[in-house]
């Protein structure tokens, strides 16, 4: 079974509003087994919304929409699913009924305007709306099951939960769609396509698709089939990318990097302490916002002038002198400063230049020197970020947390 989500409004096709309806109905209608082949967003033009009715007919078993179903002259749905599906509108019975209902509880008159939203094509059905005026419609076209739903997101969200995907489950036959996602950092997506190539084949089901998502690369992994089949599916190649990637993987589904990293601290009974420059406190904010991270966060500083590396982390006045603060031995002494000074086992240090300004040519903006000390010495590391300041900030703090998690790994299997 196959679907097609339609968004209609001007507004949303010239970016004025975002459309989070399509990604709503894609996840509802998939978990009953429809697979969702195609997104479109249509202008309130008539024409539009008719020609886009036909596409999406003539390609899939059910196509649903969201928006255009107010009383207003540019609410057009109506009219261009009636131009698609070759009838007249009139008026129904069921929706006037509702209209009046409405109407009657809130002590207005009915006005015309109102009225158009009881117009419906003919032959098909008023979808009912518990909670506002314009009514849903499903219908056909040819082979194609239509159901169109108001734009309003409570009014769609209700109307989307107890009628249209009561009214479609079974239709596939006991079959639903699974995702799985493995969430990896560190990895160049060119290396992680050709680790993953023969998985990513497009024939290949399950489908395997990587997404880059804030410097993250998420691999997705989507099963069509019975439960039980899915599952396995699903397991089967969650395993096999864990395996071609190794120390990559940082956690699976919405598992962000800080979450990884507190549940390693807690696994190793670790403790960690952040001296931060460039990203500004970012890296202690990240793992803050984990709840019991008390346990195992010691101390954090943003020491970012470089008087404050001195004073603060006891960074030697020689080496900012000489090196500059963003660099390798300044950095070194940051971790280790950080680490004697609160007594936690490992320390993690980031210094940088986050731009826009401030950049050279050898230290382009996007640089940033790592360091993380330990009982088993300091490691450090140098990356270029691109993207704006807030990405650099943003990619800097993961990138800080990731040397934590891999330093407690390797711990592991010692």
């Amino acid at each position: 079974m196959r679907a097609v989500v339609l968004s209609i409004g001007t507004e949303l096709v010239t970016g004025l509003r975002l459309d989070t309806h399509s990604a709503d109905i894609a996840r509802a209608l998939s978990a009953v087994g429809l697979e969702v082949v195609r997104h479109e967003t249509v202008d309130d033009r008539r024409e539009d919304i008719a020609s886009a009715f036909r596409r999406a007919a003539a390609e899939a078993d059910v196509v649903v929409a969201s928006g255009g179903l107010g009383p207003t002259l540019d609410d057009l749905t109506r009219e261009g699913l009636a131009d698609a599906m070759g009838v007249p509108l009139e008026e129904n019975a069921a929706a006037l009924a509702h209209l009046e209902a409405w109407a009657r509880s809130h002590e207005r008159p009915l006005s015309l305007s109102n009225r158009r939203q009881a117009m419906l094509p003919r032959g098909s059905r008023a979808i009912p709306n518990p909670v506002g005026t314009a009514v849903g419609v499903a219908a056909r076209i040819g082979r194609a099951r239509v159901y169109c739903m108001p734009g309003v997101p409570g009014e769609m969200a209700l109307m989307l939960a107890e009628e249209v995907v009561p009214s479609l489950r079974g239709e596939a036959s006991g079959r639903m769609m699974a995702l799985r996602t493995v969430r990896t950092f560190g990895m160049a997506e060119s290396v992680v396509g050709d680790r993953l190539g023969d998985l990513m084949a497009p024939d290949r089901r399950p489908h395997v698709g990587t997404a880059v998502r804030g410097g993250m690369i998420d691999v997705h992994i989507y099963a069509f089939g019975r439960p039980d089949d899915v599952a396995a599916l699903l397991e089967a190649d969650a395993r096999s990318v864990r395996g071609r990637l190794g120390d990559a993987v940082f956690g699976e589904g919405e598992t962000t990097m800080e979450q990884a990293v507190a549940a390693t601290l807690a696994d190793r009974r670790a403790t960690v302490a952040v001296a931060e420059s460039c990203t500004g406190g970012l890296v202690a904010a990240k793992l803050v916002s984990v709840p019991g991270i008390s346990a195992y966060l010691v101390e954090a500083v943003v020491a970012y002038s470089d008087e404050s590396k001195v004073r603060r982390l006891g960074v030697p006045e020689e080496l900012l002198r000489v090196h500059g603060a963003v660099s390798e031995p300044v950095v070194r002494a940051m971790a280790e400063g950080m680490r004697r000074q609160s007594g936690a086992d490992l320390a993690v240090a980031d210094t940088g230049v986050a731009g826009p300004t401030g950049g050279s040519p050898a230290k382009p903006v996007g640089t940033v020197w790592f360091a993380l000390a330990d009982a088993d010495g300091t490691a450090a590391a140098r990356e270029i970020f691109t993207g704006d300041r807030a990405l650099v900030r943003d990619r800097a703090a993961n990138y800080a947390l990731n040397m934590v998690r891999l330093r407690l790994a390797l711990r592991g299997r010692s």
